[in-house]
């Protein structure tokens, strides 16, 4: 959690589901209990992205029922999260009390949502908050002309707090337009996110079931393989050719501007091209952005996948609670000391639970986009990916063995290279600053980065 995501609160309004009193609009064409059972899927739904927003460090989660015990909450939604009573009276009565408590315990960011918007995602959130840094308000207006998200800043608070909430007809079209009135009467800037839908009217019922089906994984979901490369025409052939044989739908080669004949090797083993600017994290983003996979494997040039990856990783997806995983580290048994770093890095994965990226990382195409991706950071991207998947669920850690190329330790040998990765994760974990790490491990091994590690700019030596 970033200093600031401690500061911000984030916040889903939801009526507890009791037969008879929750969606009861939809009522007909859905029975009482189809509405229920709805009801509590879009809640569920709308948990996952203030979760994730929370697993990212951008804010922490809470859900405000109409019951009186947090515990209720926790037994219908789950844990992960702080529960609370979101008060009596209507909406602006519950809205007030959220803000102000939040406010007044010092958050400097608040925005709160409603539990039926299913096409909201964590992305939203993220924008509302960024979005604060330079107004007052911010709105995400719903297609009814109510809105589905709003969000208020603590410099503003004193101003906008007592007022947005006061005469305003709840659940009627005029909602937003009344909201920017009372902004526009007191002086207040306000921002508008995009336009989405809610689910109040039958004729909604359908794109949200649409929506809902799209974030459950298929059980034939389709695998797509992505590789970072930089001046890496030597392996990357090697690579591309593990990826489909384990099955991958597509293998995206992102090429950070080598200078050898990365492209060409990649290409000629069937990979699908693409170009950004350098940066392993920034690759795989660019990569992440065009895949048309429902999972999203990321494999570094220098590793090759076993065989029926593919397979694994769906299966592995599909069991309950968990979130990503990555398959065990190995070198090439021809390696030195091949058998002794294989069995120190598959002891340590299985034991922290925190796979390193040069075990072919793989997680579900929504987990990954309500995370934001990769955080685009000099080194250190796939440990700050990893931790934020944990925070999610569990990050299984298969026995199938991903072979990396032994060069880090060839060049740096077993006590150096071991050592500086090492180090580089103890530093990041108390708070040094990635470039800085970056710098350090350039200097500390030449040429060739540590396993695990990122490649920064062209031009500090590291890969």
């Amino acid at each position: 959690m970033t200093r600031s995501g401690r500061k911000n609160r984030a916040v889903m309004l939801a009526r507890y589901p009791r037969l008879g009193e929750v969606k009861t609009r939809l009522v007909p064409p859905l029975s009482a209990e189809e509405a229920l059972a709805l009801h509590s899927r879009l809640a569920r739904h709308t948990l996952q992205s203030l979760l994730a927003l929370q697993a990212g460090g951008d804010a922490r989660a809470e859900v405000r029922t109409d019951a009186a015990f947090a515990r209720v909450a926790y037994d219908w939604l789950g844990r992960g999260f702080s529960a609370s009573y979101q008060g009596e009276g209507d909406l602006g009565d519950r809205l007030r009390l959220a803000f102000g408590e939040w406010f007044a315990r010092g958050a400097e960011g608040v925005v709160v949502v409603g539990s039926d918007c299913p096409r909201l995602t964590a992305a939203h959130l993220r924008e509302a908050l960024a979005c604060l840094e330079s107004a007052d308000v911010v709105l995400g207006p719903a297609e009814d002309g109510g809105y589905y998200l709003i969000a208020l800043g603590r410099e503003a608070s004193k101003r906008s707090v007592p007022v947005l909430f006061s005469g305003v007809a709840w659940g009627t079209p005029s909602v937003l337009d009344r909201t920017t009135a009372i902004c526009r009467e007191h002086g207040l800037r306000w921002v508008l996110l995009e336009r989405l839908p809610d689910v109040d009217r039958p004729e909604d019922i359908a794109d949200a079931e649409r929506v809902l089906a799209n974030a459950i994984l298929p059980p034939d979901a389709r695998v797509s393989v992505i590789i970072p490369a930089l001046d890496d025409a030597e392996l990357v052939g090697a690579a591309v050719a593990s990826a489909w044989s384990a099955g991958a739908c597509e293998v995206l080669v992102v090429d950070g501007g080598s200078r050898d004949r990365t492209r060409e090797a990649a290409e000629a083993a069937g990979a699908r091209m693409l170009s950004s600017s350098p940066g392993r994290a920034v690759q795989m983003n660019a990569g992440a952005a065009q895949a048309a996979g429902e999972i999203l494997l990321f494999l570094h040039a220098d590793t090759l996948l076993p065989r029926d990856a593919a397979e694994l990783a769906r299966a592995s997806l599909l069991v309950p609670g968990t979130v990503a995983g990555a398959f065990a580290f190995a070198l090439p048994d021809t390696a030195r000391f091949g058998g002794l770093i294989s069995a120190l890095g598959r002891w340590r994965a299985v034991l922290t639970g925190h796979p390193y990226g040069d075990q072919g990382l793989f997680v579900s195409a929504r987990t990954f986009r309500e995370l934001g991706g990769f955080p685009e950071m000099p080194a250190m991207e796939d440990w700050e990916f990893v931790a934020r998947l944990r925070r999610l669920g569990r990050v299984a850690v298969l026995h199938q063995r991903a072979i990396t190329s032994a060069r880090a330790w060839e060049c740096n040998g077993l006590v150096r290279a071991t050592l500086v990765n090492l180090a580089a994760v103890a530093a990041y974990r108390v708070s040094v600053d990635p470039a800085r790490i970056a710098r350090w491990r350039t200097n500390a091994t030449g040429r060739h980065s540590t396993p695990g590690s990122a490649p920064s700019e062209r031009g500090d030596g590291t890969r």
